[in-house]
């Protein structure tokens, strides 16, 4: 059996063809491919997830932090109401006091 050289021509030619498009679709997938960024940071879900839950205690601290800031306002405002009201009270003590004391003077 003579091999037809139409034949092998052909064979030949259709290798070469395929071999050509596989090498091509080989290059096309590998420009297309995804490449990481240099420039970017990648995280994975469980980092991503553990960013999330940090974030949601903090928010929960800074919630307790502002509540117990705004209770200790309140209690600086009661004391600073009480303080200004014992002034006061002693304030008008010391006049009287004053008052006391210059009538007692002015008598001897």
């Amino acid at each position: 059996m003579d091999p037809n050289p139409a034949f092998l021509g052909a064979f030949t030619l259709s290798g070469i063809t395929l071999l050509g498009g596989a090498i091509l679709l080989m290059r096309l997938r590998e420009h297309l491919a995804e490449s990481p960024d240099p420039k970017l940071t990648y995280a994975t879900q469980t980092d991503l997830q553990k960013l999330r839950d940090e974030f949601a205690a903090h928010q929960r601290d800074l919630k307790i932090d502002h509540t117990d800031i705004h209770r200790l306002i309140r209690q600086n405002a009661e004391h600073i109401a009480a303080l200004i009201a014992q002034s006061e009270i002693y304030t008008q003590r010391i006049n009287e006091f004053s008052g006391k004391f210059d009538r007692l003077q002015s008598h001897h």
